[in-house]
């Protein structure tokens, strides 16, 4: 899908910097900078390389300042806003932009086009970028780019002492090919070494700081405003009779240039794109863009030799609570079923006490199972694993793991998770937080869970089910299928009994004899989307009426009802206050997916009065998500948007479980 900006998008530096691309590399590093090619958030990078994957990430060049001389006069194409107001603004001269899996941006000055290109190498900490000059006229063309080294540990800031520490490298390395010598160049520092190949003229400059660097992304959302880089060399193209243009590669690994050195990266990306979409079954321009775009979170674990899912963009890292969440979406109707079961693998192998790690910190800390819902998440994206890729070995060897967590659950485990006499889970005490909805500010959660959440207890009830179906196709297990069907029989009746708001006609959010029991919430519409669900086709309905009703926007699902005294309009500000806004109203992309997959299951099972006008709805929901795709991050869906409103991205600019939900939803309408 080819994405399409004009000078309409960038009438002010302002403007242009509302919206952002996304390049990956599988290891946790990335590219991002904003449609005018300026960092507008301290976390936006020319690269972002990921030392150990995926977590820690180092922030090595923030972008490039490029001048461009015609006749000795300056241009500079570089934009970025400063905190001094002496804004770059080569915006100006920018003609358009274009996304189609890579950035590309075109410039004009009087006769001279310029056409600038970037990647970033898959499985390397690599990124080059393109510039092709055209000029119709004999004149005098030269560019200039000097890239802004920052050196530091993700979220660190540049510190100006910092600026002697690093230094340019200049060798010699010896072509196989021809024999000759070539020039290579890096930069290093006492923790690591940044090269560069280019086939321009490299020249070695006096450290200067530049900045401060003004990020409105950030200030919008009560970060830190400022930051600085260091220039140390400029790389020089003269425009002549060859029409090759100036190419610079800027990797952690030792590149040497030669001539055709982009476009093979170029051809080697064009064939891993691809690769995905040959395996994925998803025919519509939308569901193939998606498949693309959620490539972006699967990354290599180098601390358990498998993959992982990286949360979001550009602030998160992995986490089990979401990797379960997104994995179904990610991975399995896309068809990469290998590092599906490579990151169940890894899950399974770090189970304890019948829960998953909701978080691989790196180093020698141990993770963190601060999850309820993840390990039953767990259980119900194996049974689709093996439903989606038939892979009847991995039963009889996960099996076991998936009973640890049945069997934790049902005796009780830590967090105060435990299976009451009812046969619901209960889960939570004190400050703990155990669910998706689970910020906490100081002594105090804005969205207090404790008792039995509505959608612990449909992942439970559907665990139960699947465990049933499995034990009894296991050949190498004797363990009676039937004690999980009697068992599963009983969470139903209860469930059926208790968790029904005769008020308003819906599903309550947590039993837990307090207020926020009976608030109508997004949670009760994944109880209409589990493997194995309990609720009759009326109640189905009613759900899903009250859902569209109160909480349903076209690029997401309100956390809280309008209608609730509690309900928050935007998310800004400092943390504090978007913490308190995270789930009480505002818009999360990643039920809707679960809300037009729970209406077209409903749709193919039953006939009812408005079926037609349902599918329309649904169509036109879905045709929507290609007009969101174009907004915030390019080819992506952020993590949250304001509730009473949602026209602007907020948070995470690109979130797994946002593309991996509604990637879903798409591949079930294409197969409806």
């Amino acid at each position: 899908m080819q994405f399409h900006f004009g000078k309409e998008a960038w009438t002010t530096i302002e403007e242009g910097e509302k919206n952002c691309y996304l390049l990956t590399n599988g290891l946790g590093g990335f590219h991002s900078l904003s449609i005018i090619g300026a960092a507008a958030r301290g976390d936006q990078a020319f690269l972002m390389s990921a030392k150990k994957a995926p977590n820690v990430r180092w922030h090595m060049v923030t972008n490039l300042l490029e001048t461009l001389y015609i006749d000795g006069k300056e241009y500079v194409l570089t934009s970025q806003r400063m905190k001094d107001g002496k804004n770059l603004e080569g915006y100006r001269y920018l003609e358009s932009f274009t996304y189609e899996n890579l950035p590309k941006w075109t410039y004009r000055i009087e006769d001279i086009t310029i056409e600038k290109m970037i990647l970033m190498a898959h499985g390397e900490n690599t990124v080059a970028v393109r510039y092709q000059i055209h000029s119709k006229n004999d004149r005098d063309v030269r560019l200039k780019v000097s890239p802004l080294i920052r050196f530091t540990a993700k979220n660190n800031p540049f510190e100006e002492e910092n600026a002697g520490k690093i230094e340019f490298i200049k060798m010699s390395n010896l072509n196989q090919e021809t024999k000759e010598l070539q020039e290579q160049y890096g930069i290093s520092n006492e923790e690591s070494v940044l090269y560069f190949a280019t086939n321009g003229n490299v020249t070695e400059e006096e450290p200067k700081v530049f900045g401060p660097m003004y990020f409105s992304q950030d200030e919008r959302d009560g970060r830190d405003s400022q930051g600085f880089a260091l220039r140390n060399h400029t790389i020089s193209y003269q425009v002549g009779e060859d029409t090759e243009g100036l190419t610079c590669v800027y990797s952690m690994k030792s590149y040497t240039y030669h001539k055709d050195m982009f476009e093979e990266m170029l051809n080697t990306q064009k064939q891993y794109l691809d690769s995905l979409l040959e395996k994925a079954p998803l025919h519509t321009e939308l569901g193939k863009q998606l498949v693309l775009s959620a490539d972006a979170y699967v990354v290599d674990r180098e601390s358990t030799k498998g993959k992982s899912i990286i949360a979001g963009y550009p602030f998160f890292e992995d986490w089990g609570r979401d990797t379960m969440i997104s994995l179904p979406g990610i991975t399995l109707v896309t068809g990469r079923f290998e590092e599906c079961k490579s990151i169940l693998r890894t899950f399974a192998k770090y189970i304890k006490n019948g829960l998953l790690p909701n978080l691989f910190p790196e180093g020698d800390e141990n993770p963190m199972y601060n999850s309820a819902d993840a390990p039953l998440l767990f259980v119900n994206t194996v049974y689709e694993y093996l439903e989606f890729s038939k892979d009847e070995e991995f039963l009889e060897e996960i099996l076991p793991s998936l009973e640890q967590v049945v069997k934790a659950y049902q005796n009780g485990t830590d967090f105060h998770i435990k299976m009451d006499s009812d046969g619901l889970i209960q889960a939570g005490a004190g400050l703990e937080q155990l669910t998706w909805m689970d910020v906490r500010v100081g002594e105090h959660l804005p969205t207090p869970r404790h008792g039995k959440p509505v959608e612990i207890n449909a992942y439970w009830y559907s665990a139960l089910k699947v465990m049933a179906e499995l034990t009894g196709k296991s050949t190498n297990n004797e363990k009676n299928a039937s004690e999980y069907e009697v068992l599963a029989e009983k969470v139903k009746a209860s469930f059926l009994e208790k968790f029904w708001n005769e008020q308003e006609d819906c599903l309550k959010d947590v039993l837990s004899g307090t207020y926020e029991e009976n608030q109508v919430r997004c949670n009760q519409i994944w109880a209409l989307t589990q493997p194995f669900t309990m609720l009759d086709s009326e109640k189905e309905k009613k759900v899903i009426e009250k859902v569209r009703e109160e909480l349903y926007t076209t690029i997401g699902l309100r956390t809280l009802s309008p209608k609730d005294p509690a309900f928050h309009k935007i998310y800004i500000g400092p943390m504090e206050e978007r913490d308190r806004a995270y789930h009480q109203g505002t818009v999360w992309g990643f039920p809707l997916g679960a809300y037009y997959r729970a209406c077209i299951r409903y749709t193919r099972e039953h006939d009812f009065v408005e079926k037609e006008e349902w599918m329309k709805e649904l169509e036109t929901g879905i045709k929507a998500l290609q007009t969101w795709l174009a907004e915030g991050c390019i080819a992506q869906i952020a993590e949250i948007y304001d509730g009473e409103k949602p026209t602007v991205s907020r948070g995470c600019f690109a979130q797994a479980w946002s593309v991996g939900e509604l990637l879903r939803a798409v591949y079930d309408l294409e197969e409806h």
